[in-house]
């Protein structure tokens, strides 16, 4: 979920009578709208911005996530799984800070799919990446 204000008018694409106004802020869970209405100039994040995503390397039971943010975070950490629904996670090294951050995911299954998220904290703003996959060697 992400905190984001809305800088122009937005409709909700799951509920087209619902427009979002400038100005109005709010907690967003569907990251895929929320990455749109960045992209588009209609919101921006309350929170920091992650950026620079990338998992490398991977092995076949191992996966280290790295990704980028410019502001001091107070938490950040991956949710994993092989399901959206993730079920596990991993912190980030550094746990707090800002720059270049890596997450290592240990005792994963060899040839298999993983769905994972990143979810960094800034303050009171809690700002997460839609899916994203990778599969393991």
């Amino acid at each position: 979920m992400s905190n984001i204000v809305f800088v122009a008018p937005a409709q909700d694409p799951s509920t087209p009578t619902t427009v979002y106004g400038r100005g109005h802020s709010g907690s967003i869970s569907d990251e895929s709208f929320v990455a749109s209405l960045i992209a588009s100039g209609k919101a921006s994040l309350q929170g920091a911005s992650i950026r620079g995503i990338f998992v490398a390397p991977i092995a076949a039971t191992t996966a280290t996530v790295n990704w980028i943010v410019d502001s001091a975070c107070t938490a950040m950490k991956v949710d994993y799984g092989t399901t959206a629904s993730y079920g596990s996670s991993a912190t980030a090294s550094p746990a707090a800070g800002s720059g270049a951050i890596v997450a290592s995911i240990t005792g994963l299954t060899t040839a298999t799919l993983y769905h994972y998220r990143i979810s960094v904290t800034q303050g009171s703003y809690v700002t997460m990446t839609p899916d994203l996959t990778f599969r393991t060697s």
